[in-house]
């Protein structure tokens, strides 16, 4: 399932995009952006002082590297607190449906249950 990006994503993705210096096109190809969105998050990047504009090639700032390595640890910590969040989800979903039942039969034994 594809799932719409935030502008945190999307900042994150330009900047990957530009790390070792990049146009325009470049940019957009690798951080998958109509023109018209590579054009307002480049706005959005240079704004923020994470991105330099030299000639036609774009840099990221030091500013720049430090909220991609930032973005980094913080996604990877929100991804696994997303899959303990499923994982959690389907959990409470069998305990539900084990209290639903009317006649308990053979249990699962990894949920220490017995008949």
């Amino acid at each position: 399932m594809v799932k719409n990006r935030n502008r945190l994503d999307i900042v994150a993705s330009v900047l990957e995009a530009a790390n070792s210096g990049s146009n325009k096109t470049r940019i957009m190809f690798a951080a998958k952006l109509s023109f018209k969105l590579l054009e307002k998050y480049l706005d959005v990047a240079i704004s923020a002082g994470f991105v330099q504009l030299n000639g036609s090639i774009y840099f990221v700032t030091n500013r720049g590297q430090e909220f991609l390595q930032r973005y980094n640890e913080f996604h990877k910590r929100f991804s696994n607190a997303q899959e303990l969040i499923e994982a959690l989800s389907s959990e409470r979903e069998l305990l539900s449906r084990l209290c639903e039942r009317r006649v308990l039969g053979p249990m699962d034994s990894t949920l220490g249950f017995e008949s």
